[in-house]
């Protein structure tokens, strides 16, 4: 296995089987996606079985057994992504052919996995999905700028529109469950947590303040050098962490035949 830089910060894993992964294996893998927050392994062929074992060498796979996402699901743990409707003539989680613009998994629940699993099953080749690095854009804001956030929490939420026109998802404002705006991850790495099209308010920060810091952070972390695109192929994997990176589907009309298999999962057999 070595390593290639795709950008400043994301890396790619060459001459890698995640078939014949071991448990080491995996949760080193985990570690390089908690510091460089994306990691891409291309040119797998992998069942479900595969790909739930390696990820439940790393931490708890979230159960996706509910009836809820029950026609989402392939098996236990893992969603299928796509347009393409199965037997019961649904289609899977964000089948839109629109964008589905920039988010971080259930920004606004305390139990959330802050682990994400893609693998391209089939269709894929045409369509992109950029991420965000939260770490560097965070390393680049002013001193005064960062003294400011410093102790800020943010509250958020979903509606619909906001970042997905899905009408999945119920709308709510967490006023409850604040988060810190400025996060250290398990591996120590502190960057933002800001999944700015989920943030619905500052705890203990007036109305204009909000909106002027909103806009100002988003456009800084917007720029191109904390940005990295994937263009995907049949039989890539890309693996993220969710509280210093933010994602992106960017818009695809060929959303009934791409199909990508989804597992969001946390880090519990590393750090407990």
């Amino acid at each position: 296995m070595e390593i290639r830089l795709l950008n400043n910060w994301a890396i790619e894993l060459t001459d890698f089987d995640i078939k014949k992964a071991t448990k080491q294996d995996a949760q080193k893998i985990a570690e390089h996606v908690l510091e460089n927050m994306v990691v891409v392994i291309r040119n797998q062929e992998l069942s479900p079985t595969d790909e739930l074992r390696f990820c439940k060498f790393i931490g708890e796979v979230q159960n996706t057994q509910s009836d809820r996402v029950k026609d989402l699901t392939v098996e236990n743990g893992i969603l299928r992504v796509t347009g393409e409707k199965n037997q019961n003539n649904e289609e899977g989680l964000f089948g839109h052919t629109s964008a589905l613009d920039w988010h971080a998994n259930q920004a606004s629940n305390y139990e959330r996995k802050p682990l994400i699993w893609l693998y391209s099953v089939q269709g894929s080749e045409g369509s992109v999905t950029s991420w965000i690095n939260n770490i560097e854009s965070y390393k680049s804001l002013p001193e005064d700028l960062k003294e400011e956030i410093q102790d800020i929490q943010i509250t958020l939420g979903y509606k619909t529109g906001s970042y997905s026109s899905s009408t999945f998802f119920k709308e709510h404002h967490a006023t409850d469950r604040p988060f810190n705006l400025v996060h250290t991850n398990k591996a120590g790495q502190t960057g933002l947590y800001f999944p700015f099209l989920q943030i619905f308010g500052m705890k203990e920060v007036e109305e204009d303040r909000f909106k002027y810091l909103l806009e100002k952070l988003k456009n800084h972390v917007l720029q191109n050098e904390f940005r990295y695109d994937h263009y995907w192929q049949d039989g890539d994997v890309v693996i993220s962490e969710q509280w210093l990176s933010v994602h992106k589907r960017w818009a695809f009309e060929d959303m009934n035949k791409r199909l990508l298999h989804r597992i969001a999962f946390d880090y519990s057999e590393i750090y407990g």
